[in-house]
Order: C-alpha cells, then structure tokens, then sequence
C-alpha cells in the first residue's frame, strides 16, 4: 500500500513538473518571438503618448486635464502636455499624441494649449504668449510656432513643419502596413518605407541613440528630439536593430539621409559598420552627439567633447543644417591565428572595422580591465567623469604590474612590407586614423619633420607607448610619442597573448596575425558653427 502510494505521488509530482516546464518553454518560446517582432519592426501608435516622469519641474506648469498646478507629474515627450497621475488614462481619450502616419496629402498644424516656455512670443503680433496663469494660447508641435488664442485664425491652417522641416519626416511620407497583433497583444501599425518629399533640400534625419554609452543619460536626449522630430525618427538601438531601420534608406536610394548618433565612439563605429553592410545607394552622411567617455571623433568633427541630458537640442538641429560633408577612411582589421595547440587555434578570426585607432598592449589592457569591472558593476560607471576615474585607476595599477612589458620582442610590426627592427622597449602599439586619442589627446603632433595627419589621405600613423606612465604623460602634454611612421598596409604578428583595443572595444588573442588596409571612405557630418 505503501509503494502504490508513493509510486501515486511520485506520478504526480512528475505530470506537476512536465506542466510547468511546458507552460515555461511556451512563454519563453513566446516572448523570444516578441523580442525579436520588436527588434526587426518600427511599431507606430498615434494615439497613446510617451509618459516619462519629471519628479521637479522648474517653470509653472498646469495639468492639460484637469488644469490645476504641477509640481512634479508626466510629460508627453513627443506633443509635450503635461499631467497628474490620475489624469493620465481620460488624457488617452482627450489627446491624440503626434501623428507619425498621415493620408492627407496637406498637413495641418497640430496645436497643444499652455505651458509655453517663459520667453515665447507670438508669431502673428509679436507679444508675450503665456503670460497668464491660466493655459493659454498655442503651440504646434510639429512647427513650434506659438500663437495666442485671439491670432490664431490669421494663422494658415496648412503646417510647413518650421526650422527643420528639411530634417523632419512628414507623416504623409511614411507607408504602414497591419501589424501581427496575436504576438504583441494590440493593434498597431509597422513602418515599411519613406516616400520622397517635396520640400526643397530635404535630408531626413535619424536620430540613433545608445542608452549604454558613457553613463550619460541618453534616453533623456532622444524624447528632447521627439519634440521636435517625427518620434519615428528617433531610435533606441538597445530596443530595435539599426539594420532594421536604415532599411528605410533603402526606400530613397538617391535621397542624403542624414544620421545623428547620440553615444560613443563604439556606437558611431558600430552605426557606420550597419550603413556599410546595408546601405547600396547613397550612404547617409554621419554627425555625433557625443554621449560617451572619450569622443574622440566627435573631437575632431567639432561636435564637441561630451554633452549631457541637459543639452539644448534645437541647437544641435540648428548645427545639423549648417554642416559640411566630409569623407573619413574607413580601415578593415582581420585577425587570423597562426599558431595550433592540440589542432585547435590559438586566436579567434575576427574582421572588424576601424574609424579611430587600433591597439595592442598597455593602452588596451586599461580599457579591457575597465569593461570588465563596468559589465560587473555597472551602477558604478554612472557619469563620464567617473568613468576616467576609473580609467586613471587601471593605469596606474598597470605602471607597477606592466604586464604588457617587452612587447617589443613578442611582435612582429610590418608597415607597407616593410619589417620594422630595432623597435625599443615598448609596452604598446597603436595604429592611429584620426588626429585625437585617448579622450582628446593630440599625441601625433605635429612640426617640421612630423608627416602631416589627415582623416581622408588612406594612411595611418603608427606609434609606440613605453609604458601606462607614458600615457599619462602624453595625455598632460609632458612626453610625446615614439613615432614609427605612417603607412597604407599594416600587419601585426602577435607572438603571445596581449589585449587589444579596436575603437574603444577591448577583447584579448592569442599568436594571431592583424593585417589592417583601407576598406573605405565614410560620409560624416562636421560642425562648421565653431569655425
């Protein structure tokens, strides 16, 4: 009896389990198909709004429900009113959000009714807007013209979507199709192309943003865009692939798409890589908001050395009209193991692409010990700041450790074919592409018989590092760099292991041979405003 019993309940614990690993595979299985439904489309919904919360708003504000005053609540992000708590769900019936799809062949303007910002002037008089505490008069949230109540009917109904309307794609430009409903749970739509535009000198932008990037609080910089942009324009690529949306070039082969990336140096590299691989038509021209911690491209574009959630948007907008195409060479690193233990090699094929630099030993070896500890504890790598804190610490634990010293005998330097001997004691090599380095270090320098840097010539300048202390000396303008040269082809043969850095991505090999050459040439923007 007893046996049967618990041959029973063994029965039953074993149906138990069966059911609850079936019911976790479907969800799992479910929800992967989600994720990747997510990853491959551009969902549009007109309708429901983007509720990030401001715990302390600065200016007066009034709720566009109930009217009343806010000190802290929710603000639409891309038609900008603002609300309590509890006015959020009749908001959802009240207000449609900015239309990203459109079947009118005219827009019209779109108006939101008070919480003007304090210097708003009126478009048709002349005079304060806003000035009452009371919500009062307009603005449209695709042009952000501002009219008080009493003009608005000498105000043309037909919007011309204002100062950036050469950057703003119109909803009437953008085809949707019926979204898979059964696998996100709602009805929505999915983007499936850009139609061409007919306002002069149209060059759209997207704006890719990389919340990952430096610590800076990038997710606050893309809703600032959303505010002035189509929100189709605006992608997080931590919730939706690039490929995905460049895809959208496609569509318009012959039209300049413009890319504004919003993160780091791994970021631009990562975003120029998906246009080369995606994009056969006309590649879309790239600008930088720099977001992350050394900006060194950024750097040499102009575009500054680091911005925060506080910067001002429109005035990126405004530098994005003004900016010059220029070309930026574009070099291909392949790795390759040459060496076998046991018949299996000693280093990972990699083919990688390079904007900036490519390095081995010390230099390399501080930024691998910094992406490690970040992936570890990544709450503690929360400002840019910080962030060189942390790099100054590895270098100098790396100045009594020097695991990377006599680097000199354990690689073979190649330069257009030609083996270079007689190298000194080096504990780093570093193929250089732009002009700054190591956060904005101008480390090549230059002087009657230093050869002369260009982003765009299809050479790189090589140069050795004597050890961690040496970088921080270069980076404070005491020590300058021991320059081997510059070249059109070069190969590395890694004799033992050594960490290496390709634009700012840290990762280790084995003996292995890198040969770098010219892959191609990148159309990027840069900023004229400061010259």
């Amino acid at each position: 009896m007893r046996i049967r019993v618990l041959t029973d309940d063994n029965w039953s614990i074993a149906l138990f389990c069966s059911i609850v690993t079936g019911f976790i595979v479907i969800v799992s299985c479910l929800t992967r198909r989600r994720r990747r439904y997510f990853s491959h489309h551009r969902l549009v919904d007109d309708i429901h709004h983007l509720w990030p919360f401001d715990e302390y708003l600065i200016q007066p504000t009034l709720c566009n429900v109930c009217s009343s005053t806010l000190l802290s609540g929710f603000h639409c992000s891309s038609c900008g009113i603002y609300l309590h708590e509890r006015c959020v769900r009749p908001a959802r019936r009240l207000y449609h959000c900015k239309h990203m799809t459109s079947s009118q062949e005219q827009i019209q303007h779109q108006w939101t009714r008070g919480n003007l910002p304090l210097d708003s002037e009126c478009i048709i008089c002349r005079r304060p807007c806003g000035a009452e505490p009371r919500l009062c008069d307009y603005r449209c949230i695709w042009c952000q013209r501002i009219v008080h109540d009493s003009c608005m009917r000498a105000l043309p109904s037909q919007c011309d979507f204002g100062e950036f309307q050469r950057l703003i794609i119109p909803p009437n430009a953008v085809v949707s199709r019926t979204g898979n409903k059964k696998i996100v749970g709602y009805a929505h739509s999915v983007i499936e192309r850009i139609l061409p535009c007919s306002i002069d000198g149209w060059c759209p932008l997207l704006v890719i943003g990389n919340r990952k990037s430096g610590g800076a609080n990038t997710d606050i910089v893309l809703n600032s865009f959303r505010t002035y942009l189509n929100s189709l324009q605006v992608i997080d690529i931590s919730t939706i692939t690039p490929d995905s949306i460049l895809e959208w070039c496609n569509s318009l082969p012959t039209v300049g798409f413009y890319i504004l990336v919003c993160g780091g140096d791994g970021t631009v590299n990562w975003i120029l890589e998906t246009i080369e691989n995606t994009t056969p038509g006309l590649k879309p021209a790239v600008g930088i908001l720099p977001m992350g911690t050394g900006n060194d491209l950024a750097r040499i574009l102009q575009w500054g050395y680091g911005e925060d959630s506080a910067v001002d948007v429109s005035t990126y907008l405004k530098k994005f009209l003004a900016a010059e195409v220029v070309a930026l060479d574009r070099w291909s690193v392949n790795i390759s193991a040459n060496a076998r233990h046991f018949g299996v090699a000693t280093a990972t094929a990699r083919h990688m692409r390079m904007s900036n630099y490519f390095s081995v030993g010390c230099d390399a070896l501080v930024t691998l010990n910094f992406h490690r500890r970040r992936d570890k504890i990544p709450e503690f790598f929360a400002s840019r700041f910080v962030n060189k804190l942390h790099y100054f610490h590895y270098g100098t634990v790396d100045t009594f450790l020097k695991e990377c010293k006599d680097l000199q005998n354990n690689v073979i330097l190649e330069m257009d074919g030609r083996i270079i001997e007689d190298l000194p004691a080096l504990e780093g090599i570093c193929i250089l592409n732009i002009p700054s380095w190591g956060a904005g270090v101008r480390v090549w320098g230059a002087g009657e018989n230093i050869p002369v840097q260009k982003i765009d010539d299809g050479l790189v300048e090589v140069f050795g590092i004597y050890s961690s202390f040496h970088i921080a000396q270069m980076q404070v303008g005491l020590a300058d760099p021991f320059r081997i040269g510059q070249a059109r082809l070069v190969k590395l043969t890694l004799k033992r292991r050594f960490p290496c850095q390709c634009d700012g991505e840290p990762f280790e090999e084995g003996p292995c041979i890198v040969d770098i050459e010219q892959f191609s040439q990148a159309r990027m923007l840069m900023n004229t405003t400061n010259k």
